[in-house]
């Protein structure tokens, strides 16, 4: 560890130096772009660990690298929320190098979004924030016009999106100038964070995390996570975390009443898109992203330990869920490949199988301890919930029922892959996810575990580990009955060439048209005895008055 700060003027280092190298190589020397990259993404996880493991939990690094302009100066800072959100970042870049379809281009985009990731992590100031966040937004550009070699008019408007709010810090900073005479993060006086320097600031971070919904999808063969998972989602989560810090405590009112109002009405069209498109994974995927993004969006504004946890359980699935969307979007052959995509869309979808479900719940555990202003908020967020599930199931159906592309990729994604992992780990074992992950997002947030599979927090307790394994024995459970009865649990759809096999029915409609005879015989049955009784009260008296008399001579004798 080098001393007087240096090494965190290092860190970004040999992503620099990578992505030099990189750009000077041509399109058809893709494999050696794809070895030095990660060459570079390697070295800068190893120092970022190292770093990370000397802040023993707690405390920050600090170092600043000049002065150019009388109060605002080049000032780094270390501490765990950036060095968590800078490393998965990292992480998830070095993961999409290891597939072999990885172009020239794409690489050199991908070096410029990790990079602009670790400078906004690093920054300790609003300057350094934006310079950081405005980078990964040029690498988001790289990276959608990657295979065309030019922008398209959709890229354009979506980096002017993220340009205009990314603006905001620019005017925060401008504001903290003119009031506190700093933008140091450690130094800006709470009276200071009024609405002009808020709203800005926020309106920053909320459209990086809702970036997904407008990041154009056509023309585009690289998949989400290549420019979410490494540079528009991270950058957004620090955004956020900073104005938070900074604000130790509640935001201005009028913007935490339009940050929750922005969060559900996105939870809410997001939605709607899902259902509606279930059809298309990648739309209906890229809504799901927006689900998982809307809690984070809506409680950013709100003071106190539970939203603290809650916000951090968000940024966490949020980042799981855009790693996860390399496994729909590109979807391998066979039966691996479309089980992973459809186990993705699940656990996107906030189902018990992924620990988008363990964040739902401590948003929704958050919101409640709100009172009576948040009750528009909880029924919005827990109807997106609900809803978002249900598109999940219906796209995940659709990706197992459909016939394989030959053109689609040999091999699963190696980031979905791992992603699902992550996921599906953090379901089962979600006290050493907050004990760990979250509670370096959002210390003081998490109180204490209840066993490996079960946490306690001021938004609420939560039991996910059980809970994602009994869903687990009762999904096998019922996939093994249907198989035994020959049912089909998903039907796709049939051509009129082939006639669908008479044992094989949609699970429950079958079963309903079975039942439906009998169930009219007994309605009826039951109507009858019914008008009868209505006739006859004495038989009830004297079948009751029989009954108790038995069980008193009982008791007397």
């Amino acid at each position: 560890m080098l001393g007087g700060g240096l090494q965190l003027a290092l860190i970004p280092a040999p992503l620099i130096a990578a992505a030099i190298v990189v750009f000077a190589l041509s399109p058809r020397q893709a494999p050696l772009a794809r070895m030095v990259a990660g060459a570079g993404i390697a070295a800068t996880v190893g120092l970022l660990a190292v770093e990370a493991a000397f802040l023993n939990g707690s405390g920050r690094i600090e170092t600043s690298l000049g002065t150019p302009v009388a109060g605002i100066a080049y000032l780094l800072r270390l501490d765990l929320p950036g060095a968590t959100l800078g490393l998965a970042a990292a992480v998830a870049g070095l993961l999409l190098l290891l597939e072999s379809d990885r172009q020239t281009r794409e690489v050199s985009a991908l070096l410029v979004c990790v990079a602009g990731t670790l400078v906004a992590a690093l920054a300790g100031n609003v300057v350094m924030l934006a310079g950081g966040v405005e980078i990964a937004g040029v690498g988001t550009l790289l990276m959608t016009s990657a295979t065309r070699g030019r922008p398209g008019r959709g890229g354009l408007v979506a980096l002017s999106l993220e340009h205009l709010a990314s603006l905001g810090l620019v005017v925060a900073a401008v504001q903290l100038l003119s009031v506190a005479g700093t933008t140091d993060f450690a130094v800006i006086p709470a009276g200071a964070m009024g609405a002009t320097v808020a709203g800005p600031w926020a309106a920053a971070g909320v459209m990086r995390l809702l970036s997904p919904a407008f990041v154009p999808i056509r023309g585009s063969r690289v998949p989400t996570a290549a420019w979410a998972t490494t540079g528009a989602i991270p950058c957004g989560a620090v955004v956020l975390l900073r104005l938070r810090e900074a604000a130790a405590g509640p935001l201005p009112e009028s913007i935490a009443i339009a940050l929750a109002a922005v969060g559900g009405v996105a939870a809410l069209l997001a939605v709607v898109v899902a259902l509606r498109r279930s059809d298309v994974p990648v739309i209906a995927g890229r809504a799901l992203c927006v689900i998982a993004a809307a809690p984070v969006v809506a409680l950013t504004g709100i003071a106190g330990a539970a939203a603290g946890a809650a916000v951090a359980a968000g940024i966490g699935a949020l980042m799981l869920a855009t790693a996860l969307t390399p496994a729909w979007e590109h979807i391998a052959r066979g039966r691996g490949g479309t089980a992973l995509a459809a186990f993705s869309l699940g656990a996107a979808g906030s189902l018990p199988m992924g620990f988008g479900i363990t964040a739902l719940i401590l948003e929704l555990s958050a919101t409640v301890s709100i009172g009576r202003p948040g009750a528009a908020l909880l029924a919005a967020l827990g109807l997106a919930g609900v809803l978002g599930a249900a598109a999940a199931v219906q796209a995940g159906s659709r990706i197992l029922t459909s016939k394989t592309d030959v053109t689609i990729s040999r091999y699963p994604s190696v980031l979905g892959a791992v992603a699902v992992v992550a996921s599906l780990v953090a379901a089962v074992l979600p006290a050493t996810t907050a004990t760990s992950v979250l509670t370096a997002l959002s210390a003081g947030g998490l109180t204490e575990p209840i066993g490996a599979a079960a946490i306690r927090t001021s938004a609420g307790d939560w039991s996910g580990g059980y809970i994602v394994v009994a869903f687990v024995i009762v999904a096998a459970g019922v996939w093994a009955f249907a198989t035994l009865t020959g049912w089909a649990v998903v039907t796709g759809s049939t051509s009129r060439d082939h006639a669908p096999a008479a044992t094989a029915r949609p699970l429950g409609l079958g079963v309903a048209r079975r039942l439906r005879p009998a169930a009219l015989r007994g309605s009826a049955w039951l109507r009858q005895i019914d008008d009868w009784l209505v006739v006859q009260p004495q038989l009830v008296v004297v079948l009751g008055g029989g009954i108790l008399a038995i069980l008193l001579l009982q008791l007397i004798h």
